[in-house]
């Protein structure tokens, strides 16, 4: 295969794909261009070189997808290293969300609670709100609902869609239900997507309010039916559940 035009064509883009990954950094791609001959190589220029001369959203989302296939543990290892090597907030903060991403909630907790206990940074919102993302995926809603809590008296103005959510299902966590329902209410007014109505239906239905569940699922399945597609995809896991809910 040497002899012959292709063959010296094939050698030459595998050592153009292996240098291009060693400068990078990207040494897992040299295994996958050395033992996948050729159509390594062409997979690490459709993933790895052509974005950098098409950065369109399509092009990245190639990349990453194949990245995250191929190397799942690249983004914690970065994260790490600069929360080892820079050891700013923003590192630590995304070293945090790293763990978490992993399942390793404890350690992401840890490490924002060890972050804010820095005088300077006590009352940041992003870290509250991050800190108060992961106490509720453990299900500690008391925690989560402390934090927001922290949150929401350091600076009143403070508005978020994400925080409210959270707040309302920590809520719900402790069975306070009627202050969740207050909250989802007040939520479904101006959240974007239907998590918030549905998961406001959902809890209409366990209080008994059977009635109001099903306007507000009905709700939701005429703002799916009625929007875009790429709307309907982006929620389908809740339309899914209010259709269900309407069919019981």
């Amino acid at each position: 295969m040497l002899g012959s035009p292709i063959g010296l064509v094939s050698l030459a883009i595998m050592v153009v794909a292996i240098v291009h990954a060693v400068r990078s950094g990207n040494f897992l791609w040299v295994y996958v261009i050395i033992f996948i001959p050729g159509l390594g190589s062409l997979i690490y220029f459709a993933v790895e070189i052509l974005p950098g001369f098409f950065r369109g959203r399509t092009a990245q989302r190639a990349r990453a997808g194949a990245t995250a296939v191929l190397d799942p543990n690249r983004d914690y290892r970065q994260a790490l290293r600069d929360a080892e090597m820079v050891g700013s907030v923003d590192a630590k903060r995304a070293l945090a969300e790293q763990y978490i991403q992993r399942g390793q909630v404890g350690q992401g907790i840890a490490l924002y609670e060890s972050v804010l206990q820095q005088p300077m940074f006590k009352d940041d919102p992003v870290l509250l709100l991050g800190l108060a993302r992961a106490q509720l995926q453990i299900g500690d809603g008391p925690a989560a609902q402390a934090t927001l809590d922290q949150l929401q008296a350091a600076d009143p103005k403070y508005q978020s869609a994400d925080a409210h959510m959270i707040y309302a299902r920590a809520l719900e966590l402790q069975g306070k239900n009627q202050d969740a329902l207050a909250e989802y209410k007040a939520l479904v007014r101006y959240a974007s997507g239907e998590e918030a109505r549905t998961r406001y239906a959902q809890l209409l239905e366990k209080t008994g309010d059977i009635e109001a569940a099903r306007e507000v699922y009905t709700q939701v399945v005429k703002n799916l039916d009625h929007a875009q597609r790429h709307y309907r995809a982006s929620q389908k896991e809740w339309g899914a559940i209010a259709r269900a809910a309407l069919k019981r």
